[in-house]
């Protein structure tokens, strides 16, 4: 697991290399930004979610533990940026830091040290988390900054859940995966192929897209935001999930999700809906270096308790 993690870190690193070496033009981080956004990583989802064993008997108390550490998270942030005296704007950033994460990390890291069984019970969660988060997210962008009305907000959660390549494809996978759809062999493989593609590409562009150099005097919210992945969300995911009676490489794939930092993409979405955008990519930046520490502690922490 240790070397999993120093290996997904160490390309991490080399794309923040990369970009600070201006190796490749902006151009071409940015044209790559949205060919693994949607095209690589939802064929990656779709494959996952088309192969694995889907338990009705497991789904339960896994998503039930999802759902509570979402809670827990989403209160937290809300709370903890009122108490600091922060502006809505900056809390709904803190909310997405708390609750978001990113699952390109959470895939590589799990991938490598725990294997496919728990690779795929890591998209379960991505599945289950993608909609929850992104709701919640236009939700408090929009609410906090008091920038639309119900039917605005209506229209944005609408349009956000839409337009996400990353839940159409594990819905897809789903539907394959439960009707047991036949699928062309070419399909198939394409979508490996496009998987085996995802992560290196992907791992490299959250590195690029790093910038410490915009970290200046937000030293309350920064603070906050790395306690909630250090701390809140993974300990909420972890302890619902052992009284929940989740099995020890449940407890660590949870463990992984709630560690994680939160994702890229939150930058965006702060940008389009008013939100505090520079607050959030110093928090992207600054939970991606912290999770050096929180996800391997928090999966030993989970393996120790479930006696993985």
């Amino acid at each position: 697991m240790l070397s999993a993690i120093a290996a997904t870190l160490a390309i991490v690193a080399l794309g923040y290399l990369l970009k600070q070496k201006q190796f490749l033009p902006d151009a071409v981080w940015q044209g790559l930004s949205p060919l693994c956004y949607w095209v690589l990583f939802p064929g990656l989802l779709f494959d996952l979610m088309s192969k694995m064993e889907l338990s009705a008997t497991f789904l339960g108390p896994f998503t039930a533990a999802i759902l509570v550490g979402s809670i827990v998270a989403v209160s937290y942030g809300f709370v903890s940026g009122r108490l600091a005296g922060l502006g809505g704007a900056s809390t709904s950033s803190l909310i997405q830091g708390a609750l978001r994460h990113n699952g390109f990390l959470v895939l590589s890291i799990l991938q490598g040290g725990l294997g496919i069984a728990a690779t795929q019970m890591a998209a379960i969660a991505i599945a289950f988390l993608v909609p929850i988060s992104n709701i919640v997210s236009v939700f408090a962008i929009l609410t906090l900054t008091r920038r639309g009305d119900g039917r605005d907000m209506k229209r944005a959660v609408l349009a956000e859940i839409a337009r996400n390549p990353l839940l159409a494809a594990m819905l897809a996978g789903v539907a394959v995966n439960w009707l047991e759809l036949p699928l062309p062999p070419f399909i198939a493989q394409s979508a490996a192929l496009l998987g085996a593609g995802a992560l290196p590409l992907l791992l490299l562009l959250i590195g690029a897209s790093l910038k410490f150099s915009a970290i200046r005097s937000h030293a309350a919210p920064l603070g906050l935001a790395i306690a909630a992945k250090m701390l809140v969300f993974p300990l909420a995911l972890v302890g619902s999930g052992y009284l929940f009676g989740l099995d020890p490489l449940a407890l660590a794939v949870l463990a992984a999700v709630g560690a994680a930092p939160t994702a890229n993409s939150t930058y965006t979405l702060a940008v389009e809906l008013g939100g505090d955008a520079p607050l959030m990519a110093e928090i992207v930046s600054i939970q991606t270096v912290t999770a050096a520490l929180s996800m391997p502690l928090w999966i030993w922490l989970a393996g120790r308790l479930g006696g993985l």
